[in-house]
C-alpha cells in the first residue's frame, strides 16, 4: 500500500490501484489530480479537515466514489452522498476495510466544551488516523499517522499516544501551523522517542511518498 501526505492533515493511500484520501482539507492542494479514488474519509468539520470543495470535485469526478464522516459533517454538506460513520462502524470500499473509532473531537479549552464529532481510521488493519483525537483503536497498529500540531495538542500527549500504541512506523501529520523551526523541534523529540522504542520514523514532505506492508 502506498502512502502519499498532502499539506497538514490530508494523506491519500493507495491500493490495487484505487486511492482512499482521507481529511482532504482547506489547506490541502492539488487533490483534483486525482482518478480512480474509492473512498474518502472526513473526520471531523473542521475546515482544515474538510473542505466542500474538494468533496464536489472528487464526487464529480469519480460518481461511484464513497464518503465517510460525522453526522455533522453530513448536515454540512447534504448535497452530497455521505454514509455518517461513528466510532465502531464498519465499512468496505474495496480494495479497503475502514474502522472507526472515537466520538469527540479533543477538548481545546474547558470554555469550549460542545465540541464537533471526530472519527479516527484504522484501514486494512494497518494505518490508523486519529483525526484531532487521541482515541486508540483495538488493534495493534502498523503505521500511526501523527497529530504533532494544533490548539487542541502538546507535543508530550503525541508522544505518549506513540508510546501506548506501539506501533511499528510513525508519520508525522497536521503541521501545516508549525514554521520549519518549530518541525525541526517537534520531530526531534518525536523521532527520539520513537528511536527508543525501536518504532520507525518517517519524515514526509508533501507531495511525498512511500511504500506500506499491504
Amino acid at each position: 500500500m502506498k502512502l502519499t501526505k498532502y499539506e497538514h492533515a490530508c494523506v491519500v493511500l493507495e491500493e490495487q490501484g484505487k486511492k482512499l484520501v482521507i481529511d482532504p482539507g482547506a489547506f490541502t492542494q492539488g487533490l483534483g489530480e486525482l482518478t480512480d479514488i474509492a473512498a474518502v474519509v472526513v473526520t471531523h468539520q473542521h475546515a482544515d479537515h474538510f473542505e466542500p470543495r474538494w468533496l464536489q470535485q472528487i464526487v464529480a469526478a469519480n460518481p461511484s466514489v464513497q464518503l465517510f464522516a460525522p453526522s455533522d459533517v453530513a448536515q454540512l454538506a447534504k448535497e452530497l452522498p455521505i454514509t455518517v460513520v461513528t466510532g465502531g462502524a464498519k465499512a468496505n470500499a474495496e480494495p479497503f476495510t475502514l474502522r472507526f473509532y472515537g466520538e469527540r473531537h479533543a477538548e481545546i479549552h474547558a470554555d469550549y466544551m460542545d465540541m464537533p464529532e471526530n472519527v479516527g481510521v484504522l484501514v486494512n488493519g494497518n494505518v490508523y488516523y486519529p483525526g484531532d483525537s487521541f482515541d486508540k483503536p483495538d488493534l495493534p497498529v502498523h503505521t500511526l499517522l501523527a497529530p504533532v500540531s494544533g490548539p487542541w495538542l502538546k507535543i508530550g500527549e503525541t508522544i505518549s499516544f506513540v508510546e501506548d500504541l506501539k506501533p511499528k512506523l510513525v508519520v508525522p501529520t497536521h503541521n501545516a501551523l508549525l514554521s520549519e523551526i518549530a518541525i525541526t523541534m517537534t520531530e526531534q523529540w518525536l523521532s527520539g522517542v520513537c528511536e527508543k522504542h525501536g518504532v520507525g520514523y518517517s519524515h514526509l514532505t508533501p507531495g511525498a511518498s512511500l511504500e506500506l506492508p499491504a
